[in-house]
């Protein structure tokens, strides 16, 4: 096999297990608010914990953008939502919704770019171009 073959799956292997640890964090962080949605300490700190850990993995500025934009953007459409009534939470902190949520809200951003990510980089090996020249 060619180094250039070689230097694309490994590419294409670092951006699978990116994508695999991205998607274990991102489980986590659902089973962190299925199990303690009502308790705001313990979901602001879990959440932060498992975003940083999925910037930690994916150590990308359009990735952690995302992360960011969705972040501040999911929570402000469940605002609207909540003010016009569509639906309401128990806990809520901040203009209706749960502080915690703008974290957990980064994760979804990080984990919708991660899969970009990961998917662009399949595509660019599946069609035989080599090495990603990105990341």
């Amino acid at each position: 096999m060619s180094n250039d073959g070689s230097s694309s799956l490994s590419v294409l292997g670092r951006e699978l297990g990116q994508y695999l640890l991205i998607c274990g964090l991102g489980f986590l962080s659902l089973r962190l608010m299925q199990n303690f949605w009502d308790d705001p300490l313990t979901m602001i700190a879990g959440s932060s914990v498992l975003v940083a850990g999925m910037l930690l993995v994916k150590r990308d500025l359009a990735i952690t953008v995302t992360g960011i934009a969705v972040g501040i953007l999911g929570p402000l459409g469940d605002m609207a939502a909540v003010r016009v009534g569509a639906w309401s939470y128990t806990t809520p902190h901040v203009e209706g919704v749960p502080a915690w949520l703008f974290l957990q809200w980064g994760a979804v951003g990080i984990f919708v770019a991660a899969t970009y990510e990961f998917l662009r980089v399949l595509i660019l090996q599946t069609d035989g171009h080599g090495s990603d020249s990105g990341s």
